[in-house]
């Protein structure tokens, strides 16, 4: 007569079946956890191409308007500039659905989050000293530096600060965390208002 349970064979079977599931599951999640990592790494120097791309012509299209100045350190810089908005419900430009104003547009590196920020603020905005929302525009920045370049006789000089007016460039580094180490980019930008 037989009674009703397993045997010790039986147990160790199941037992083993449910450790060799497990580890097949473990793995497949550690792996995916890497993809991931990898994929974040490779679109922060992707992101890095596509903000040097998107600043550069923001700082070209900046011009002197008295309302709303040009000012920057070595982590942010905001200046005037044509931006591109919802247009207000009661303008008559209210069917365009998105409209070319005068604005303000500012890049913000913030070390602690290592985001580098994109804000923008209508003109109304702009005279408020208030902005619109933040846009990431590039993750896991280890660093970010600007320097600006004004013209002065004979030779141009270099400052950490933009203060007395536009400059006639700006010259930005970024360093983010590659898949192959980290990568440094810089550019430098003629701002054609400053000249």
């Amino acid at each position: 007569m037989r009674r009703g349970g397993f045997t010790f064979i039986e147990v160790m079977l199941v037992s083993a079946l449910f450790a060799i599931l497990s580890v097949s599951i473990f793995k497949c999640l550690l792996d995916g956890i890497r993809l991931s990592a990898r994929a974040k790494q490779m679109m922060s120097g992707e992101d890095s191409v596509l903000l040097f791309d998107r600043l550069s012509s923001d700082l070209r299209n900046t011009f002197f308007f008295s309302n709303i100045d040009f000012s920057g350190d070595e982590l942010s810089v905001a200046f005037p500039c044509v931006i591109w908005t919802p247009a207000d419900r009661v303008s008559l430009r209210a069917g365009e659905g998105v409209v070319d104003q005068i604005g303000r547009v500012s890049y913000v590196y913030d070390p602690f989050k290592e985001t580098l920020v994109r804000r923008q603020a209508n003109y109304s905005q702009a005279l408020a000293g208030t902005w619109g929302l933040d846009e990431v525009m590039v993750a896991g920045v280890k660093s970010f530096r600007l320097r600006y370049y004004f013209k002065a006789s004979p030779e141009p000089s270099t400052h950490v600060a933009a203060a007395d007016g536009i400059p006639s460039g700006v010259e930005l580094e970024l360093s983010v965390v590659a898949t192959d180490g980290t990568k440094v980019f810089k550019r430098y930008v003629a701002v054609p208002a400053g000249v």
